[in-house]
């Protein structure tokens, strides 16, 4: 049973999207200099997540992988780092993001397409991912305990940056639906992992995380 947890970012603005999508990244900046520690809250609906080459891991790329890459410790040097606000002046400094709180249901967009001065790719790395039991409290405020969220939901890029075609899957009462335009088929999991994985749609199971 979906855990009834509700995120209250914009009381005034609230909606029905906001109340199920709405999540919140902290942006946490560490002043090598004086070593304060400044916080940034930044709403957010859907979590795009850079997606490793395989040399760089030498195995399959897992969506932990991407999630990992995604929250780990930037260097910033002078002329790219915020003021201190202890210092008061540009320092060299670190950037971390983490998941402050978590959304009802969480949009992940696998960042395929990579633009470059004069033209964009597309990666067509082959990311695995959970279809149960994918655990974001690591990614969240210390000590959070599990977040667990399913899959219920994905959207499939094919082709080319220049003409592609989307189809999508869906967990529905009697098993896994496969749509394709027009067409409606049933489809094993096994076939839900591909390298055409664009956007995964997950629903939030368990959250022990206790708000005051």
């Amino acid at each position: 049973m979906l855990v009834s947890f509700f995120i209250s970012v914009h009381p005034k603005h609230s909606s029905l999207v906001t109340d199920l999508f709405s999540g919140q990244l902290r942006s946490s900046l560490h002043c090598s200099v004086c070593s304060h520690y400044s916080n940034t809250f930044d709403v957010f609906c859907d979590l795009s997540l850079p997606i490793p080459k395989k040399s760089d891991y030498g195995r399959a790329v897992t969506l932990k992988d991407c999630l990992d890459l995604f929250s780990q410790e930037e260097k910033l040097d002078k002329e790219n780092s915020p003021m201190c606000e202890r210092c008061s002046r540009r320092t060299e400094s670190t950037k971390r993001l983490t998941i402050q709180r978590f959304p009802r249901i969480l949009v992940i967009h696998l960042n395929r397409f990579t633009m470059s001065r004069y033209s964009i790719s597309k990666s067509t790395v082959s990311v695995s991912f959970p279809l149960t039991g994918l655990d974001l409290g690591p990614f969240g405020p210390v000590d959070c305990g599990p977040v667990l969220y399913d899959l219920y939901a994905v959207c499939n890029h094919s082709g080319t940056v220049n003409m592609g075609h989307y189809t999508a899957a869906c967990r529905e009462e009697e098993g896994w639906c496969y749509y394709n335009d027009s067409c409606v088929d049933a489809i094993s999991e096994d076939k839900l992992q591909s390298n055409q994985a664009y956007v995964l749609f997950y629903e939030l199971k368990i959250c022990n995380i206790t708000r005051k």
